[in-house]
């Protein structure tokens, strides 16, 4: 009994149950509907010359009962596959499944179809037996609504069939012929809402005018007032489905949207349609796919040169060269590094190494400069570029004493040089690899800078030159040292280094 209530919970959950119910109702009303209008509604006993037999309606009733059988048993038979993959869905071929999914709608449509001209066979030739003109009543009749009910059966098996669809179309879709194109869904609503109604309405008047159906033309008001209705009727459902079939992928959509303009960047919406809609659903999600890729390429690529080097990188085509630059450049070395190396295990060093340059990056980019390379221990900052900055040596020179702070008590001590001045700023390397750096006096002298800087008090010199260009209160933090002979230069260059910082405060 267990196993029972599964399944059946199961078939709940897929919508199976409603799926039928509403294809096989629709059928089966469009059939009474149909009989009804024969034997109730159409004039002809008037004529003078016919009667309706109920044999005929007999055969009718016991061959709707016969096609909701066999309708129900290919239903299941069609949908076997789909069930077993719902409940194994690595056990069978997505690619199958797929256009199984999609053509479904098709396939039931052309199931009804069969069932109805079967249906319209076996009556009209019931008829014919005993009342030719009877026959063509019923042939006529039957098949007009044959094209309403078939087409209505399409529209809802596509309206039914999307939570499975979904599933089905989880990853992506390429194909748009796998359903017919939204055209066809709408001259299927014509044909339903106007074109067979009016063919019934004129079949009507035509068989009054030539005496068919005897020669008073208030016999056949009432037909022409069931069709008006049926094309009411019909036309709401009909519209009703092809009309959330078209709009409620659209809103969908411009739903998405909304939420990629207010960053969410993993919205995706669902595939379930086979026309042209799905595969603009499945390009939505695959320019979605792109976006988040280029946000992943562009967050990698500025942690290897820089947020500001990677966004002017993906703005501008980067070519070789470079431009003259007023830049700060702020050089940051690591002391006593390879004894450290020797008596630690390399992810030891690893984690020290990572530890130390992430405060150093986090202090360089508050100060609206950049990283622009790691030299093993060793960092080179800049400011100035690839983005202007107004007062780079104010922001470099308070960028290290706030490092000073920042790194005071870890296991890595470093020494860091400031030097402002004239440099290169571009791209240097060959076509097919090159990188955004700075070449000229002012990173020579921070590199020199840094090396005296770390037997020196505090550990962080500038040059006297640097700390002009800052702005005076950061000038009003730093002291002047004596002169010395920079290594690689012939002119002395005066020192200088930064305060304490409770005099600092009190200037």
């Amino acid at each position: 009994m267990t196993r029972v209530n599964r399944l059946l919970a199961w078939l709940w959950t897929t919508s199976w149950p409603l799926y039928a119910v509403m294809v096989l109702t629709s059928n089966v009303l469009g059939a009474v509907a149909t009989m009804v209008f024969i034997r109730v509604l159409v004039p002809l006993e008037s004529a003078g010359s016919i009667a309706v037999e109920d044999p005929l309606f007999i055969t009718g009733v016991l061959y709707i009962v016969l096609a909701v059988v066999a309708m129900l048993g290919a239903t299941v038979w069609l949908f076997t596959p789909v069930w077993r993959w719902q409940r194994h869905p690595d056990d069978h071929d997505r690619n199958m499944v797929r256009n199984l999914v999609l053509r479904i709608p098709v396939y039931q449509a052309g199931l009804a179809a069969l069932v109805w001209l079967a249906g319209i066979a076996v009556v009209t030739t019931v008829a014919a037996m005993t009342h030719p003109r009877l026959a063509l009543v019923v042939a006529v009749t039957a098949g007009l609504a044959c094209i309403v009910v078939v087409a209505l059966t399409y529209l809802e098996a596509q309206r039914l069939m999307r939570p499975v669809a979904v599933a089905a179309l989880a990853r992506r879709f390429e194909d748009s012929s796998l359903e017919p194109p939204v055209r066809l869904r709408l001259i299927l609503t014509w044909i339903t809402t106007t074109g067979v109604p009016m063919m019934g309405v004129m079949l009507m008047v035509a068989g009054q005018k030539t005496g068919f159906f005897g020669g008073n033309a208030a016999d056949i008001l009432p037909a022409i007032i069931a069709l008006s209705a049926t094309a009411l009727v019909t036309g709401l459902v009909a519209t009703m489905l092809v009309m959330t079939s078209i709009v409620d992928p659209i809103l969908e959509l411009k739903a998405a949207i909304g939420k990629v303009r207010r960053g969410e960047n993993n919205t995706m919406v669902d595939i379930y349609d086979g026309s042209e809609i799905g595969v603009l659903q499945a390009g939505f999600n695959e320019m979605m796919r792109g976006l988040r890729e280029r946000q992943r390429v562009r967050e990698i690529f500025g942690r290897y040169v820089g947020t500001e080097v990677a966004r002017k990188a993906l703005e501008e085509r980067p070519t070789l060269g470079g431009e003259d630059r007023r830049v700060a450049v702020l050089f940051v070395d690591v002391i006593g590094s390879t004894t450290f190396a020797m008596n630690h295990t390399p992810v030891e060093v690893v984690e020290a190494l990572n530890e130390f340059f992430e405060r150093v990056v986090a202090v360089v980019h508050r100060h609206k400069g950049i990283i622009n390379k790691f030299q093993g221990d060793a960092a080179l900052a800049v400011f100035g570029a690839p983005l202007p900055l107004a007062d780079s040596a104010g922001q470099a020179l308070a960028a290290a004493r706030e490092l000073r702070q920042e790194l005071r008590g870890m296991e890595l001590a470093c020494g860091i040089g400031v030097s402002a001045g004239k440099v290169v700023a571009g791209h240097i390397g060959g076509h097919d690899r090159f990188e955004y750096t700075v070449i000229g006096d002012a990173v020579n002298q921070a590199a020199r800078l840094t090396e005296l800087a770390k037997d020196t008090p505090g550990r962080i010199l500038t040059s006297a030159q640097t700390l002009k260009s800052a702005n005076e209160a950061e000038q009003a933090r730093w002291t002047m040292l004596k002169s010395v002979e920079l290594r690689g230069r012939k002119e002395m260059t005066q020192l200088a280094r930064p305060i304490r910082p409770t005099l600092a405060d009190r200037t």
